[in-house]
């Protein structure tokens, strides 16, 4: 079969990755495929950088709004548009390895009853270096029912839909979802479609996730009560649904119990503070004390002043970098090396992709 794909980008102010973006869908060995963009009104170089791609290659559809519609309704948009028998979600700061298409879609058209295929996400930071790698084992692995719910919830498999690829029908999940609120809508969309369907996944390279200050997930606050009501209430849609088996319905009752249970990531401000005192920078240093200002708000005072305190602290300044310092740059070399091996080594075929389409 070689039936067709469309690649959806919303897109908003990032016209230098939506090109990189843009050019790993056209770059794809699957060749049956429509790429379409939506603009949520960015006034600024993306159309003209659509409009360079688009004379050379007439699978690009670009839609621009009026308005600023916001992020959520403009992926709504994107999700109403699919009329293609697959379809894949892509963020347009990040982008795909070249034969993700052709080894999603040999697993889709292979296996009927599987409705979506995950591969493998490695990490890359603004400069496409690598910084983050999951090891490919070639193996292909299928999952279906609660086992398949909790599968998606154990970090044993990626849960980053910018390497899935899905039938047309998943699509209309998001036109259901009552995501007003949510700032991650991919992870109310996800554990909905494990709900209701069989899915695989691959152990291959399937996109590169780009970390940077302004992607969505350096937005994410140590302490959020409002948000943690939020994810409830991605488990409470699952729960009131009818077409969800009545085992998987019942689960998600752990899975709420589990996130009133929640606390405060303590551990993680901590370790931001003791990184930033070893190698500072003005990015980290903004999130700490955003992080302060979180537990503050959220009415973790005390917490919020013993921040406060080492964050401003010269002696825990001293004696942490005295303590940690050397190991802490030691391993970090360590990691940019192992890295940097893997980049030149199993991943040099996925890496010179990625050079050639920054041209």
């Amino acid at each position: 079969m070689n039936a067709k794909i469309t690649a959806l980008i919303p897109t908003y102010r990032r016209p230098k990755y939506l090109r990189r973006s843009i050019m790993s869908v056209l770059g794809q060995s699957y060749k049956n495929l429509q790429l379409s963009i939506f603009d949520n009104d960015s006034r600024d170089d993306t159309k003209d950088v659509v409009s360079s791609l688009n004379e050379n290659d007439g699978r690009i559809k670009y839609h621009c709004h009026s308005n600023n519609i916001g992020a959520l309704a403009n992926f709504r948009y994107a999700f109403n548009s699919v009329d293609t028998p697959y379809f894949s979600i892509l963020s347009d700061d990040d982008l795909l390895s070249m034969d993700f298409y052709k080894n999603a879609i040999d697993v889709l058209d292979n296996h009927p009853e599987v409705m979506f295929v995950i591969l493998n996400t490695l990490r890359i930071d603004e400069c496409s270096n690598l910084i983050g790698d999951r090891e490919a084992t070639d193996r292909l692995s299928f999952f279906n029912g609660m086992s398949g719910f909790d599968e998606l919830h154990s970090g044993n498999i990626p849960a980053t839909w910018t390497s899935m690829v899905f039938r047309k029908d998943v699509a209309k999940i998001y036109e259901e979802m009552e995501n007003e609120y949510d700032i991650a809508s991919d992870m109310r969309f996800l554990f909905r479609a494990a709900s209701r369907y069989k899915y695989a996944y691959l152990s291959k390279v399937g996109a590169f996730f780009t970390v940077h200050s302004e992607s969505a997930s350096a937005s994410i606050k140590a302490v959020d009560i409002a948000h943690q009501g939020v994810q409830i209430s991605r488990y409470v849609e699952i729960f009131y649904d009818k077409s969800v088996s009545q085992d998987i319905r019942d689960r998600t009752i752990f899975y709420i119990k589990r996130l009133l249970n929640k606390k405060p990531d303590l551990n993680r401000s901590l370790l931001k503070i003791i990184i930033n005192f070893i190698a500072y920078t003005e990015s980290c240093n903004q999130k700490i004390e955003e992080d302060i200002e979180d537990f503050n708000y959220a009415g973790y005072s005390k917490t919020s002043l013993i921040l406060n305190y080492l964050h401003n602290s010269r002696i825990a300044k001293i004696i942490i970098r005295l303590l940690f310092g050397r190991f802490y740059k030691q391993k970090l070399i360590k990691n940019q090396s192992k890295m940097l091996s893997l980049q030149n080594g199993i991943y040099k075929k996925q890496f010179d992709y990625i050079k050639k389409i920054s041209l």
